[in-house]
């Protein structure tokens, strides 16, 4: 269960990523891309340019090197399109090999598409739809629903396949892109899923749809567009010269200009076809794929969320043990709420004691901050604003806000705040009762009925309630309307 590492050689980058194990929500600990651009000419010469492969090949000894100071000696590397259509694609392998030592595992694209299916689902473990993962070489299409990948399918359309070596589009690239969607047989009849897009490329595009939009937050994992909005930006995108895209510059990689327009042309023919109930951003792909496949199937079961959360306790918190008790001890508080309320309530109590070793004057908008730029699995933008609010108001947070916690606020609806505001309140209760100590919660215990928030306590121990504590009671119940009152049993 040690650090699992990936190199994934593809057409237009080249990358590392080091997981911290292979459990089901594991926190990455070093990744970093360069843009080697290996495929670039291959559909034009059949062969990949020296100057590439050379860039390519000084990238990958720097891995290795890297990899030997973390004692990762079982990484997986992994080629695709570039170096599996190449005609000197042999040549490379065996090259890295006698110069870094590194065993590249050729993948062909049915394995590339499955293992991007593998890795939305690793991300969104019920995700149900069409999932498009466009590389520089080639686009993976597959059918993911139940927790199952089928239907895959690879095309030779990434958008450096569509230009010549010296970036100079292909003749009629558009009618490329049309024929080749047209061999694949299920798109018709998959029409009106989701679709989730894979891939750099398309994440650029999503990126300029944020900033066109002003929409706040900045990570781009489960990012919704609606749908008329991302098929009329890549139909304006996919019509624009260099020249034209200078508006765009600030917001995406310079290493992307070349290739947006051809990304998003293609894509606007595939949106045409699927039209799609919703299009959803994800930046988990094949490499999360392959982590997924190393999971023993016990391991794929469990809530990426909630194991996500119990790791962060584990590293943060003070008494790791307390999450769950904390979510009994406020349920009478809520008895109404939908399974994923309930799931989002569960991870709030996991998370309400990793601040505190924070300077108190800014525990709360760290927490905010921790919610919304970490790498929490399994949960949507709106499941992140949620989460963030809840704990802020747990923490404490002032009136006057961050710019993170307006971000988070922005996610989420009044009523969204409402419930936030009042799992908040009533964990502020429980912490100051208990001071954090699971133990400490069992000397009372909160009941609710139509007039009255009633909390009982232990006769023998009702010192534990101090005018802080009472201070809290009193708070939530005016928050919810009803009466406070403290009791003995």
């Amino acid at each position: 269960m040690g650090k699992f590492a990936v190199i994934d050689i593809g057409s237009n980058t080249v990358r590392l990523v080091v997981y911290e194990n292979r459990e089901r929500a594991p926190y990455v600990v070093f990744n970093e891309k360069v843009f080697c651009g290996l495929g670039r000419g291959v559909s034009e010469t059949g062969i990949m340019i020296d100057e590439a492969m050379d860039l390519a090949t000084s990238t990958l000894k720097r891995f290795a090197l890297l990899l030997g100071k973390m004692d990762i000696k079982d990484p997986r590397v992994v080629a695709t399109s570039a170096v599996r259509d190449a005609g000197n694609g042999q040549y490379f392998i065996e090259h890295i090999k006698n110069v870094t030592g590194l065993v590249i595992e050729v993948i062909d694209g049915i394995e590339e598409a499955r293992l991007t299916g593998c890795g939305v689902i690793c991300a969104v473990p019920h995700a149900s739809g069409i999932v498009g993962d466009l590389g520089g070489g080639s686009l993976e299409l597959a059918i993911v629903n139940d927790k199952r990948v089928s239907n895959e399918k690879t095309l030779p359309i990434g958008p450096l396949r569509l230009q010549d070596r010296d970036g100079r589009w292909m003749n009629s690239p558009k009618s490329i892109v049309k024929r080749n969607l047209r061999t694949v047989e299920w798109l018709n009849d998959a029409k009106g899923k989701k679709f989730y897009a894979v891939g750099g490329a398309w994440r650029s595009l999503a990126r300029i749809h944020m900033k066109v939009v002003g929409y706040q937050h900045i990570n781009m994992h489960n990012y919704l567009i609606p749908v008329d909005e991302i098929t009329a930006l890549a139909k304006r995108i996919s019509k624009m010269s260099l020249i034209e895209l200078d508006e765009y510059r600030p917001y995406i990689s310079e290493k992307r200009v070349n290739i947006i327009s051809l990304a998003s042309l293609t894509l606007y023919q595939l949106l045409k076809i699927i039209k799609p109930s919703k299009f959803i951003v994800s930046a988990f792909g094949v490499r999360e794929g392959l982590l997924y496949d190393e999971m023993d199937e016990e391991v794929r079961k469990q809530d990426p969320l909630i194991v996500g959360c119990h790791q962060v306790a584990e590293m943060t918190g003070r008494f790791t043990e307390h999450g769950k008790r904390l979510y009994d001890w406020i349920n009478p508080l809520f008895s109404d709420e939908t399974d994923e309320h309930r799931r989002l309530r569960l991870a709030i109590c996991i998370l309400s004691d990793v601040g505190w070793r924070g300077h108190p004057e800014y525990r709360a908008e760290k927490v905010v901050a921790e919610v919304l730029y970490g790498r929490l699995g399994g949960i949507n933008h709106w499941g992140a604003g949620l989460i963030a609010m809840a704990l802020y108001v747990c923490y404490g947070g002032s009136k006057n806000r961050a710019r993170q916690v307006d971000t988070a606020m922005s996610l989420i609806s009044r009523e969204d705040m409402y419930y936030a505001k009042k799992i908040g309140m009533a964990l502020r209760l429980a912490q100051r009762l208990s001071a954090g100590t699971s133990r400490g919660l069992k000397l009372a215990e909160l009941s609710v009925n139509s007039t009255r928030l009633l909390m009982k306590v232990k006769e023998d121990k009702v010192d534990i309630v101090n005018d802080v504590v009472t201070s809290r009671l009193d708070d939530l119940a005016e928050y919810i309307d009803l009466e406070s009152r403290i009791t003995t049993f």
